[in-house]
């Protein structure tokens, strides 16, 4: 299972709406939550499952560049529910990670303003945004028999914008 649906708000704390962030938790936290209750029975029937989520640099930093306060906490949750369920049914044989990807070549990435996009930019040190496929290289790794002992993990993709 790989969770990978989420959106994203730019809004402060102080112009938030519960209606804003039931939306953006309803997507990014509960949806993740119902997607994985739904494989979990099967996965553990087989003995066998990858349950793969994303999360986002904004989960450990406290914000990024495109969502709001509700967006880092919702990410966030997306990293505390799976290291609890990577221990719940590591016995199993059912691998529970995360990755946590940083600023991404994007749709949404291009339609930053230029001024907005360098000041961005600016700010990773390798000077730019990452790569779909880097993010993807990164997934079908963790769904690997060669990522049989990982579980529990978060993998930051984000060009040393943030380093634990």
């Amino acid at each position: 299972l790989i969770n990978n649906a989420g959106i994203s708000q730019k809004v402060t704390v102080q112009d938030m709406t519960l209606e804003d962030i039931t939306k953006v938790f309803n997507v990014n936290m509960f949806g993740l939550f119902l997607c994985t209750q739904a494989v979990l029975e099967t996965m553990k029937d087989q003995e066998y499952g990858r349950i793969i989520s994303l999360s986002s640099v904004s989960a450990k930093r406290g914000g990024g560049v495109f969502g709001g306060p509700h967006y880092s906490a919702s990410k966030a949750a997306v990293l505390g529910f799976s290291k609890n369920l990577a221990r719940e049914v590591a016995l199993d044989g059912i691998t529970v990670n995360c990755v946590a990807p940083g600023l991404v070549n994007t749709e949404i990435w291009k339609s930053l303003p230029e001024e907005d996009a360098k000041s961005v930019i600016d700010s990773i040190p390798m000077g730019r945004p990452g790569e779909v496929k880097e993010i993807a290289a990164t997934i079908a790794f963790l769904a690997s028999e060669e990522a049989s002992y990982i579980t529990g993990e978060e993998i930051d993709i984000n060009g040393g914008s943030h380093m634990d």
